[in-house]
């Protein structure tokens, strides 16, 4: 079983991007396919898909920094929908626009979103399930990669987790905590055996893995 993990380079006014320095922490992790995406609409999908076809693993998780909340959140849904204010590492700004213009409104996670927020709440972390993941980079990778897997007819477990900013990146905001690097990693890592227990038991063989790219 090979699970690929995403995160994102920093972006806007953020200093740094939790979910990029995670990902140098689960390198190492057996069974698991770390990498870096850059924070831009359509470049972030085209990679995410390419390593899908270079690694053929059995399901992804694509992490990302949701800057205002103090809470991991496991995304249900990736809407049709990019609704920015601000442009992507790229000077692009997609606002009101559908991401995939004749693609349904929206895509639901195919992770075990409510078993991984027990999970996680059961180990103390501080997790709320969330209904959709905003209308930044983040939902468009969430919802590009569903739409390339239902295209290839490719039924791969995949979805979307948002984490808080760091302490120090919040520190002065009256009534902000943020969340420690070893706190988001101990709760990467409880997603991703979760998620492994998970693929042992329903995962079926056989399965159609879709054209190569």
């Amino acid at each position: 079983m090979r699970i690929l993990v995403t995160g994102f380079e920093r972006f806007g006014p953020n200093d740094l991007n939790p979910t990029a320095l995670l990902m140098d922490r689960l390198a190492d992790r057996q069974n698991v396919i770390a990498t870096v995406l850059p924070v831009e609409y359509h470049t972030s999908v085209r990679r995410f898909e390419a390593l899908l076809d270079e690694h053929r693993p059995d399901a992804a998780v694509a992490f990302g920094l949701a800057r205002s909340f103090d809470r991991i959140r496991v995304e249900r849904v990736a809407l049709n929908l990019d609704e920015a204010t601000v442009p992507d590492n790229a000077g692009v700004l997609r606002c009101g626009l559908r991401i995939v213009e004749d693609g349904p409104v929206g895509y639901w996670s195919t992770l075990p979103v409510d078993r991984l927020i027990y999970a996680l709440d059961h180990a103390g972390v501080p997790v709320a399930a969330s209904g959709h993941a905003g209308g930044y980079v983040c939902n468009h990778l969430f919802y590009g990669v569903h739409h390339a897997l239902e295209r290839r007819g490719w039924p791969l477990p995949m979805g979307f987790v948002h984490v808080p900013p760091l302490p120090e990146q919040v520190a002065g905001e009256p009534g902000r905590t943020g969340l420690a690097l070893d706190e988001i990693e101990r709760a990467a890592h409880i997603v991703l055996d979760e998620l492994l227990d998970e693929l042992l038991i329903d995962l079926p063989t056989g399965r159609d893995l879709g054209p190569a790219a």
